[in-house]
């Protein structure tokens, strides 16, 4: 069982992290979390961006981490399954998002053609937050994050 971590730290800011292994599904339960949390901390107004960008920080981290073979058995993934960090700071009006992971490579924004599917997560991490950025972990890893404010 996932242990969920909620509890006040500083001047009465909040705090709330799951470990989610690194695999697709995860992101839903990423999406999932941050919308019960923001539900509990009453912020209505940023729950719909906030989601989606703790699914394209989740879904980067997962791409980052994950080196399993799509045809991988069950012992192997056990075996080889990494785990990512999703964590969500209240600051006021605003949340800032973390999601750390223990590979050392730094997503980058990179022009998404017209029929490309993917590559335009970051340009929405950056439309939809006041800030974001990476930050090398002191235990390995990086730490990408992003600050999330309610709508003026």
């Amino acid at each position: 069982m996932t242990k969920i971590v909620r509890k006040r730290f500083q001047e009465g800011r909040f705090v709330s992290c799951i470990p989610l292994p690194a695999m697709a599904a995860s992101v839903a339960t990423a999406r999932m979390h941050t919308r019960t949390v923001l539900e509990g901390w009453r912020l209505h107004s940023l729950l719909d961006d906030a989601v989606l960008v703790v699914s394209e920080i989740v879904s980067n981290a997962i791409k980052a981490t994950n080196a399993i073979p799509s045809q991988a058995r069950y012992p192997e993934l056990y075996d080889r399954l990494e785990v990512i960090c999703l964590c969500l700071y209240l600051y006021g009006d605003e949340v800032q998002i973390e999601v750390w992971d223990r590979k050392q490579g730094a997503p980058e924004l990179r022009e998404a053609a017209l029929e490309d599917e993917g590559g335009r997560g970051l340009w929405l991490v950056e439309s939809l937050s006041r800030a974001w950025g990476i930050r090398w972990a002191v235990t390995g890893g990086k730490v990408v994050w992003a600050r999330v404010a309610a709508s003026e």
